[in-house]
């Protein structure tokens, strides 16, 4: 399939692997949940490839897969070429070689497996109907424990300096935190049920969702990491699922079961400073570091970029159904 994304697409996005090999420059990966594939877009080359993921793991002969579909869902990646991708239908991980695009291993951890993040030889992965963080030996690619945490993980930060994880947990309406020195354990109560964080230093920037039963409300808050103490931005209509902060104050908001826009809001004023028409379910946030934004869109099957400086939308790429996660190769 060939797609032409415009001029404006001019940053150069590179990931190196082990020996100094770079894989092709200013690639996008996404997960289908409902095809079971993922989309290798080259941005430079103007071009789009599938990868079957059933079709991989059944070629490399590993026939572990627990159910007919796989539900690729978040993806994330390490230092040595290799791509992780939660699947949330089968509850299992897969290593995937970057280079080769062929699935290596196929891992069962708990049920619905949504949120992966990598910590040097350790992924961590929160499993939403266990209620419970898997942690993976990246090096053997074996399990090597389960934690219990509180009701309905679905997000996780990791501070690499204090070595601590927090675990946004829905229904517990609680930021769990984990010492991976010590493994004490400890929490902070918050007013609503969580679905997004961001750790920006001693601050945790935390999206949640207000269950009055009437109106379909989000809120935005701080936690002071230092104090303890939960800092209100503030409300707002619709039911926001992502949120990412770019340079250093902005924070861009997507809403993907109420009205179709991408919000943007500078935090030091408090404003929602713009808002953009994208049409259909905006979903998952992507950022090159520098001036695009990636959102997939599960009910039109694209990958919209978004010119940040430029506030406008650049292209909609075709992907599979039902995209989900983004990987930025860098």
């Amino acid at each position: 399939m060939m797609v032409s994304p415009k001029s404006a697409i001019k940053h150069r996005l590179t990931y190196i692997v082990d020996g100094g090999d770079i894989l092709n420059s200013q690639k996008v990966v996404v997960a289908n949940t409902r095809d079971d594939s993922l989309t290798f877009i080259d941005l430079l080359g103007a071009e789009t490839e599938i990868m079957d993921l059933k079709e991989s793991i059944l070629y490399s002969g590993n026939r572990n897969m627990q159910n007919i579909y796989l539900g690729p869902y978040e993806l994330e990646g390490d230092s040595r070429g290799n791509l992780y991708c939660t699947n949330v239908f089968d509850n299992s991980i897969l290593k995937i070689d970057l280079k080769e695009k062929k699935v290596k291993d196929i891992l069962a951890v708990g049920k619905n497996p949504t949120c992966i993040k990598c910590f040097e030889n350790s992924l961590f992965i929160v499993n939403s109907d266990s209620n419970s963080v898997s942690v993976i030996d990246t090096v053997a690619f074996t399990l090597a424990e389960n934690i219990q945490v509180g009701g309905k993980p679905v997000d996780i930060e990791i501070d690499e300096k204090s070595k601590k994880i927090y675990i946004a947990s829905y229904y517990g309406q609680s930021i769990e935190i984990i010492d991976l020195i010590s493994h004490d354990k400890t929490s902070i109560k918050i007013k609503n049920n969580p679905v997004k964080m961001i750790l920006k230093d001693s601050l945790l920037f935390v999206l949640t969702h207000i269950n009055n039963g009437v109106t379909d409300i989000s809120n935005l808050s701080i936690i002071d990491l230092t104090r303890n103490m939960e800092i209100n931005i503030g409300n707002f209509k619709g039911i926001f699922n992502d949120m990412m902060i770019i340079r250093g104050r902005e924070i861009v908001f997507v809403t993907n079961m109420d009205n179709g826009y991408l919000y943007r809001m500078d935090i030091e004023s408090r404003d929602l400073s713009s808002k953009t028409y994208l049409s259909g379910m905006p979903n998952k946030l992507g950022w090159d570091g520098e001036d695009m934004l990636f959102i997939t869109n599960t009910s039109n099957n694209v990958l919209t970029l978004f010119d940040i400086k430029q506030n406008r939308i650049v292209d909609n790429i075709k992907v599979g159904k039902e995209p989900n996660g983004i990987f930025v190769l860098k």
